[in-house]
């Protein structure tokens, strides 16, 4: 069975550390929220525009679905239906924040599955939606990717009588997805011919190039990007009804793009190989 990881959404969604002092880091140029974005048709067209020729990784994040938000077309759907069927011809593999309940670690794996759902209100569809993205990513000849997850995991991320243990499941995605990523960029590079793109999609959290402070030990993209020479690209995927009722995103330097959406998608440039876009309305 195929689970969505709910505890790893956007990075707005997950708790607030301690920051920890980190080093500085160079300004980084953004459009300005009141600038005209780019307007696209759907969102094939955009990632068109927007990814490099010389790309290695993609990082595609999400703001994910939830069942006490609006009930709307998931970002998930509209990257298998629009933004798959323009990548798959350079798409070598798929890697998805996802893992398959493992039967060895018997109940423990069933419960911690269901738990996670529960605490972090996924719909039900998520885990169809899944599905059908690797039955795209198969059909097109790309290999898909789940995450690991042994029988200690289970219990680290869901200890018997007690909550989601939320830190736990964000160390064990960004292992995981750090992990599999770096193998899937060894494994391909050393073939004779290779398709030149991989990609990752998940929460908006780990993909980040610049992420906030106290969280960069979430991040898979600079352990991800040094290992590709800098060809890493960060895109997150937002659905305007979703951030609406997201407190964290009204504070996003993007969210004026939120406030005027409608049946294109729109682009803000966060930094360098760094894209939001802003999805149409359903």
């Amino acid at each position: 069975m195929l689970l969505w990881v709910a505890a790893c959404a956007n990075h707005k969604e997950a708790p607030a550390p301690t920051p920890s002092p980190v080093a500085a880091v160079a300004p980084v140029a953004v459009a300005p929220a009141d600038a005209a974005a780019p307007g696209y048709a759907d969102l094939g067209a955009a990632l068109t525009a927007i990814i490099p020729p010389d790309t290695r990784v993609i990082g595609f994040g999400e703001l994910h679905s939830r069942t006490d938000r609006a009930q709307v077309t998931s970002s998930l759907a509209h990257f298998t239906n629009e933004g798959l069927p323009v990548l798959k011809d350079k798409l070598s593999d798929l890697i998805v924040e996802t893992w398959i309940t493992d039967p060895h670690c018997g109940s423990a794996a069933q419960e911690a599955t269901t738990k996670v759902t529960t605490t972090m209100r996924r719909p039900a569809e998520t885990k169809s939606e899944i599905a059908v993205l690797a039955d795209a990513a198969k059909a097109a000849g790309i290999q898909p990717h789940a995450m690991r997850i042994t029988c200690d995991d289970y219990a680290r991320i869901a200890p018997k009588g007690k909550d989601i243990q939320i830190e736990a499941m964000l160390d064990l995605t960004t292992r995981e997805l750090s992990r599999i990523a770096i193998e899937a960029v060894k494994h391909r590079d050393a073939e004779p011919a290779h398709r030149p793109w991989i990609a990752l999609y998940g929460g908006a959290l780990h993909n980040d190039r610049f992420p906030d402070a106290g969280v960069e030990q979430w991040s898979y993209a600079k352990k991800v990007d040094d290992l590709t020479a800098n060809h890493f690209v960060e895109i997150d995927l937002i659905v305007p009804e979703l951030a609406e009722a997201d407190p964290q995103s009204a504070k996003q330097p993007w969210f004026d793009l939120v406030k005027h959406a409608g049946r294109t998608v729109q682009v803000f440039t966060r930094g360098e190989r760094s894209f939001v876009v802003i999805l149409a309305r359903s």
